[in-house]
């Protein structure tokens, strides 16, 4: 119960951040004024996903699996740099590559502002920056969430 419990506590705290900084650079790529109600939609919707991905994805084992091809040390994760990157690396490019999209065809049908093919143009021209803010708003809310998580669970 405390390994689920310290799963969720951690999700949480990572998405609240990493969901709102992705939420806001798309808002201000898109526009010089922020459209509220669409951030909110878009931060609920990436919300539950980035749930759904932390809870059900077996991103732990995706990590360790990734950082070996690098023959990284991951048996700890705590003050191993080179561990937290790549497997924060990773696991972002998962969020990335489910959540993204996914709110690139949520806005396309409810703002209806642009052609399909300049939706799909827009989306690849911020590809890049979109998956520098998850990974540095990854890597950032990792710690803090990490060490709430810690204390429920030593072994998380």
């Amino acid at each position: 119960m405390r390994a689920l419990l310290s799963k969720i506590i951690y999700n949480v705290i990572t998405n609240v951040f990493v969901c709102f900084f992705l939420c806001l650079a798309a808002a201000l790529l898109a526009s010089p004024t922020i459209d509220w109600v669409n951030f909110g939609i878009n931060y609920l919707v990436s919300f539950i996903l980035a749930m759904a991905i932390g809870l059900f994805i077996p991103l732990t084992r995706i990590g360790r699996w990734f950082t070996a091809l690098f023959k990284v040390d991951n048996k700890t994760y705590k003050g191993n740099i080179k561990y937290r990157l790549l497997a924060t690396l990773i696991s972002s490019f998962i969020f990335f590559i489910i959540i993204n999209p996914s709110l690139t065809v949520l806005n396309y049908f409810i703002l209806h502002d642009m052609t399909v093919y300049e939706c799909f143009m827009n989306w690849l021209i911020n590809i890049p920056c979109m998956f520098l803010v998850g990974f540095l708003s990854s890597l950032i809310s990792d710690f803090g969430a990490y060490q709430v998580a810690h204390k429920i669970d030593n072994n998380f």
